[in-house]
């Protein structure tokens, strides 16, 4: 019986322990966000701010245009990042007067000091077309939406005026689109930009959106064929719609 209350007790007494450690134990603050600076390479027309949190920074940039933002780039340490919004199909950009704001997963930049570096807001472009900041940037962003472009004008091109009745000649008659010659592709450059460029090659930025256009291409077009035949047609529909509003957009 002595032992059973030992038992008893002592069990209770662990307990007790564990509730006091619990109670007394201090709570864990949490780190504060820091606020970066951030510099701006544009005419200042946006305002931008940035804070870091648990290795990630946020970004907020509040559009003052009177014109909608499609895209913008910006620099957080040595990686530059590209924000474009014309290959979305939710929105057109940021809104006049309207917030955009986005955590980046990234190491806190500093330099060999620990000093933190601020935030580089490179460039921004505009829907009309107008670009502010740095130019080259920007036309890395433009060149990279052409590429897109032209992929998704030869996938209309053989879309229009088609049925999902034949999938497999399609596919094949797209993919050869899709992997037209660098000269053919130029024709293509100077007849949706004919003021873009003189020079006759295509720029690095180009040639990634061309790919990324296709390899968007083909996804689409694969989600099409894997539809039941009852609901092809719908699905052929959609995609020729889709790719007609995006086509807009770029």
């Amino acid at each position: 019986m002595l032992r059973r209350i030992l038992a008893v007790i002592s069990v209770l007494a662990v307990v007790l322990l564990i509730s006091f450690t619990v109670v007394l134990k201090p709570g864990v603050r949490q780190a504060s966000p820091i606020r970066l600076a951030v510099t701006s390479q544009t005419r200042g027309e946006e305002l931008v701010t940035a804070e870091a949190l648990d290795n990630q920074v946020r970004v907020t940039l509040k559009n003052t245009y009177r014109d909608t933002i499609t895209a913008f780039a910006i620099k957080i340490g040595d990686t530059t990042i590209k924000e474009d919004f014309a290959y979305s199909e939710v929105n057109f950009g940021v809104e006049p007067n309207e917030t955009f704001e986005k955590d980046y997963p990234s190491v806190l930049p500093t330099t060999k000091d620990s000093e933190i570096q601020p935030i580089h807001l490179l460039a921004v472009i505009r829907k009309d077309g107008t670009k502010d900041g740095n130019l080259k940037v920007a036309q890395e962003i433009i060149d990279e939406r052409l590429g897109e472009k032209i992929q998704i004008l030869r996938t209309l091109r053989i879309l229009e005026g088609q049925s999902p009745v034949d999938l497999r000649k399609m596919r094949s008659d797209i993919v050869t689109a899709l992997n037209t010659s660098e000269s053919e592709t130029l024709v293509s450059l100077s007849e949706l930009s004919p003021t873009s460029r003189s020079e006759n090659q295509l720029s690095d930025n180009l040639k990634a959106g061309l790919q990324w256009g296709r390899e968007k291409m083909l996804q689409r077009f694969d989600v099409l064929e894997k539809l039941h035949a009852e609901y092809r047609e719908k699905g052929f529909m959609e995609l020729r719609d889709r790719s007609r509003k995006l086509f807009a957009k770029l």
